[in-house]
């Protein structure tokens, strides 16, 4: 069979490209070799596992992982962007490459290419996916439209009402919409995808990132991502789920480990990538967070918030200029996004340019064009200007508003200036992040 510039004979278990053998071992041979023989259909994890691994049950899903990614790699393939294999989240795989077969084509077509007919639930649920995955708030409310599309079709959809838990929590974590609009929405959708599928994984990833992001119920949130990982130990979100809870609650090395497991399950995301830098940038190591960047700025050299990290990261080492440029850029990339004009007054009150800092406090001010901007950018900004009432204030109206961006306060270097204040330690305590209490916190709002 023929499909690229690849070769494969069966026969004599090999792949060749553009004539020459390519080394490729027996487990992600014997893929491939199941994904060509039926071309554009679905390849279950639980078939691939049946076929490779039939006397290994309970252990198959790492081996199964790592036989593809070998690959992909071979393939000059990737999940994010796949040429040849396309990844259904949680089910399996489908070959979507042109396939020739004794000079026959036996044609799949890519996924950008299949129309989203009516009543096509599973393609609406990816395609929500997809802009879920693209972290934008213009992106999240596609995703909104992708997945309320699916629910109307199938009301029961589990997929559709976590995906949708998902983009509402999200867009609360952007700064840009209020909490107390779409919180009561991330409730609901995560109860019902629990209540339409107990055991899918991502309805309890759904509920516990609602329950930490909108109720400060880390206890119980811990107990659903638990629960996610039991039920499939490799579903990358869960792991991304768990580090940002472990890393907003201090625990930087528990996070890290979790976002890294979650990178190598999907080694080209640039949601987890970001991830991992921002978890780098919280524990401080300054120099990791910018090789992180730095790879994710190599695969989307416009991707804003990888340049808004690396602005704050280099303001911390003192590359001045490097910082104003990556800030700069982030504001351009973003459309002047309210994180991204954040970065640019937090490098510029670093630098005591207070003037250009001043310029972002007034465009981030609620009374500004945007219908709504979180008080914790401003807050960050009189931060590092070292205006310490300002900026409690500025915290508190965050806090009375219960703005999920409060996860970070207790381990965000930007606040560090305001650490031994009592009117801070004060706050801290109100949130349940002071002195190691965020492991247990159980309710902040």
């Amino acid at each position: 069979m023929r499909f690229g510039s690849f070769e494969v004979n069966f026969e004599l278990r090999e792949v060749r490209k553009n004539g020459v053998r390519v080394p490729l071992q027996h487990k992600p041979f014997r893929i491939l070799e199941l994904l060509l023989k039926q071309p554009g259909s679905l390849v279950t994890r639980k078939e691939l596992a049946r076929e490779l691994w039939p006397h290994l049950p309970l252990s198959f899903e790492r081996s199964l992982n790592t036989a593809m990614n070998a690959l992909r790699q071979v393939l000059d393939d990737s999940p994010r962007e796949s040429r040849f294999i396309e990844t259904r989240s949680g089910l399996g795989y489908r070959f979507a490459g042109e396939v020739e077969d004794s000079g026959e084509p036996a044609r799949a077509r890519p996924l950008a290419d299949i129309p989203l007919e009516p009543g096509d639930v599973y393609q609406d649920c990816l395609k929500g996916r997809y802009f879920l995955n693209k972290v934008t708030g213009e992106s999240l409310q596609r995703a909104i439209g992708c997945f309320q599309s699916a629910l109307n079709q199938d009301e029961g959809c589990a997929r559709a009402w976590a995906g949708l838990a998902d983009a509402y929590s999200r867009l609360a974590l952007t700064g840009t919409v209020a909490a107390a609009d779409v919180c009561h929405k991330a409730r609901e959708s995560a109860r019902e995808a629990v209540l339409a599928d107990a055991n899918l994984a991502a309805a309890h990833v759904s509920l516990g990132f609602v329950r930490m992001v909108f109720d400060g119920d880390w206890r119980s949130a811990e107990t659903d991502l638990a629960k996610a990982i039991a039920l499939d130990e490799d579903l990358s979100d869960a792991r991304r789920a768990q580090a940002l809870l472990l890393g907003a609650s201090g625990r930087q090395e528990a996070a890290l480990e979790a976002v890294r497991r979650a990178q190598a399950l999907e080694p080209l995301s640039l949601p987890i990538g970001l991830e991992v830098a921002r978890t780098l940038y919280l524990s401080r190591n300054y120099e990791a967070a910018i090789r992180e960047c730095w790879n994710l700025l190599s695969l989307e050299p416009q991707f804003w918030p990888a340049q808004r990290i690396l602005a704050l990261v280099c303001a911390q080492l003192g590359l001045y200029e490097e910082a104003i440029t990556e800030a700069e850029n982030a504001c351009v990339c973003s459309d002047r996004h309210p994180a991204a004009v954040c970065a640019l007054g937090c490098v510029n009150a670093t630098l005591g340019l207070r003037e250009r800092a001043e310029n972002a406090l007034r465009e981030l001010h609620p009374e500004s064009s945007r219908a709504y901007t979180s008080w914790y950018w401003r807050a960050a900004i009189y931060a590092r200007l070292n205006e310490q009432p300002v900026a409690l204030e500025a915290l508190g109206a965050a806090f009375t508003q219960r703005d999920p961006l409060l996860l970070w306060l207790g381990v965000d270097p930007g606040f560090d200036l305001l650490r031994t204040h009592s009117g801070f330690t004060a706050l801290l305590q109100r949130l349940g992040l002071d002195c190691g209490k965020a492991r247990t916190r159980a309710g902040a709002f």
